[in-house]
Order: structure tokens, then C-alpha cells, then sequence
């Protein structure tokens, strides 16, 4: 038998806020090829994985929406005091996610963080 259907679990949904410049900053990784942020979380989540991302940035801006994958994981405990969380690698870098993250930074004049959850 055949079956070209093949049975795939959708998208984990993540929801997250960030509230200031200084910590979209500190989540942001410029250095992949479309983009992405580290999203501090005690989640486990799998590399690979796709999740779809709803943002909020800031008090008062709207939300934006875009699929991506997981591309590393830090665990609770890591032995060098690292924040647990995941990278995500965004899908589009000219899409709605991306897009929404640049321009929040460049309206902030916040371009490099004092702290970074990444490199």
C-alpha cells in the first residue's frame, strides 16, 4: 500500500511577549541566515523542530506571526550559568517576524545589547 498522505504533527505554537528593547536585543541572532531569537524558556524543545511564533514586541505594538526551527538548545542547570531556552531560526528572513524584529530595533536605536543570550 501506498499512502503519499503521511501523517505530520503540526507546528508547536509558542506565544511569547517581549516587552523591551534591551531584552529583544539580548534575544536576537543577527549572525544566522534569516534571522532568529533566543527564546528564554524551561520548554524542551528538539532541534529541527518547527514551531510557529506569535511576538509581541513592546507595550503597546500589535502582534507578528512566522514559522521557525529550532536550531539550539541550552538546558535548565547548564554548568556554565547559561539561561535555558531555545534558538530560533526564522524561515523567512524577509517575512513578518524578521521584518518586526529589525524595525523594532531600528525604532529603539537599541542595536547591540549590553547582555546576549547568545554568542
Amino acid at each position: 500500500m501506498n499512502n503519499t498522505n503521511v501523517d505530520r504533527a503540526p507546528a508547536a505554537l509558542i506565544k511569547i511577549a517581549i516587552p523591551t528593547a534591551e531584552m529583544l536585543s539580548a534575544c536576537y541572532m543577527p549572525f544566522l541566515e534569516r534571522k532568529g531569537l533566543f527564546i528564554p524558556s524551561a520548554q524542551q524543545r528538539s532541534v529541527g523542530e518547527t514551531v510557529f511564533l506569535v511576538l509581541r514586541l513592546g507595550a503597546e505594538n500589535g502582534f507578528c506571526a512566522g514559522s521557525a526551527r529550532v536550531c539550539w538548545t541550552t538546558p535548565t542547570h547548564c554548568s556554565d550559568g547559561r539561561i535555558a531556552g531555545f534558538g530560533l531560526h526564522f524561515d523567512d528572513e524577509h517575512g513578518e517576524l524578521a521584518q518586526s524584529v529589525q524595525t523594532n530595533l531600528l525604532r529603539s536605536n537599541h542595536h547591540g545589547a549590553e547582555r546576549s543570550y547568545t554568542l
